[in-house]
């Protein structure tokens, strides 16, 4: 038996009645996990929400928006919910400019001008929309109504692109 270590006594006590202990406590007993699988899920719910529930951390600027969308490099014919996913930060608002173009030209010249921005700023971080991210998650229209607008752009410009996963991929809608 070795010499006692108060100060360590009072910091392992102290260590018990944390946040991050009670977690663990609440996912072990509650889904029979080890110490190791619940100090996994622990790690895993920060990665994934403590960005987003920090006061701290700072907020997206106004007229953008995050969204979490499908990596880019998930290959075609998986289904969505297998699919890794990334968080990207898109501008869904340019200021003036957005709003010149919904006056003068309506909500299809603005969805028209945008899509392809959008999407292209989602793949340099890292992730693919979808036609539903575009219609339910930016701009609350039907999906028919985004592929009724990319039917028009690619009719415009047929040797454009669109870097969507369902043009880049054979992604499984589910």
């Amino acid at each position: 038996m070795g010499v006692r270590n108060r100060c360590r006594e009072v910091a392992d006590r102290l260590g018990c009645k944390t946040l991050d202990a009670k977690f663990l406590t609440e996912i072990g007993s509650g889904l029979n996990c080890s110490p190791f699988e619940a100090e996994a899920v622990l790690d895993v719910m920060k990665e994934v929400y403590f960005p987003f529930l920090d006061s701290a951390t700072e907020r997206a600027p106004p007229g953008k928006a995050t969204l979490v969308a499908v990596c880019s490099d998930e290959p075609g014919g998986k289904p969505i919910a297998a699919c890794q996913k990334r968080t990207v930060c898109l501008t869904l608002h340019r200021g003036t400019e957005d709003d010149r173009l919904l006056q003068q030209h309506g909500p299809r010249a603005f969805r028209r001008a945008r899509i392809a921005d959008l999407c292209q700023e989602a793949l340099s971080q890292g992730g693919l929309l979808t036609c539903e991210d575009l219609a339910y998650r930016v701009f609350f229209v039907s999906p028919r109504t985004i592929t009724r607008d990319l039917a028009a752009l690619r009719k415009a410009e047929p040797d454009r692109l669109i870097p969507l996963g369902s043009n880049l991929h054979d992604t499984v809608l589910c």
